[in-house]
């Protein structure tokens, strides 16, 4: 095995066992999955490995091929425990919409890069909601599960560049996947953090206030 498969099989393990623990979420203990989101990751994982088959980089195909087919299965068990499919807001429909604008570049651009290029907004557009949950309650997301993906996202970048050279296409999925959860890492440690402050603050008022109210509170009663 070369340097550039053993990177590759290192990140999609990390990846494979998050999306097993995600799985096991669904299954038994009852885990939403939003949708419109899955479907967006999925079609684009789908065009990354369509970009990359075009560029004849046959690691980015597997790596893009193996995510695109846990994303399916993902969708899948998520239909059979009755997740609904019916879009909810805007970012549903952004989702969807995003989904099919970069199938279509996709098919009808000679230029493939385009492909990718909207296959990255789609997933960005996708991400969303999570960010939206990470910012407002930053402790019921795990740093640890971002954290991991970075890593595995960064070990196939770097297998897919010593089998490939160095090409847009070829690394445009686990690229955004690095940039993806690069930010989900930043925003949850850094929200973490704040809140943490922000919660010491607000006990450390009420216990100054409680303290002054203390003495008033023995004056009244004398």
């Amino acid at each position: 095995m070369d340097l550039s498969t053993l990177f590759a099989c290192l990140g999609v393990s990390v990846s494979l066992y998050g999306v097993v623990a995600y799985l096991k979420g669904i299954i038994k203990d009852g885990t939403q999955p939003r949708m419109a989101s899955w479907i967006a990751w999925c079609t684009a994982n789908i065009v990354f490995t369509v970009v990359a088959f075009s560029e004849g980089a046959w690691l980015a195909v597997a790596i893009n091929g193996i995510m695109s087919v846990t994303n399916i299965i993902i969708i899948a068990t998520s239909l059979k425990k009755g997740v609904k499919l019916k879009p909810d807001d805007w970012i549903d429909w952004a989702c969807l919409l995003s989904s099919i604008f970069c199938v279509i570049v996709t098919v009808a651009s000679p230029i493939k890069e385009l492909g990718a290029i909207t296959a990255m907004l789609a997933n960005a557009i996708a991400t969303i909601p999570t960010i939206r949950h990470a910012w407002a309650k930053p402790h019921e997301e795990s740093w640890q599960f971002f954290a991991a993906n970075v890593g595995a996202g960064s070990l196939s970048v770097l297998g897919i560049v010593i089998a490939s050279g160095l090409s847009f296409g070829s690394i445009a999925g686990p690229l955004m996947g690095v940039i993806g959860n690069t930010s989900m890492l930043l925003i949850t440690v850094g929200r973490g953090w704040f809140a943490r402050v922000e919660k010491e603050i607000v006990e450390d008022i009420q216990f100054v206030e409680e303290t002054l109210a203390q003495p008033l509170q023995k004056g009244d009663e004398a």
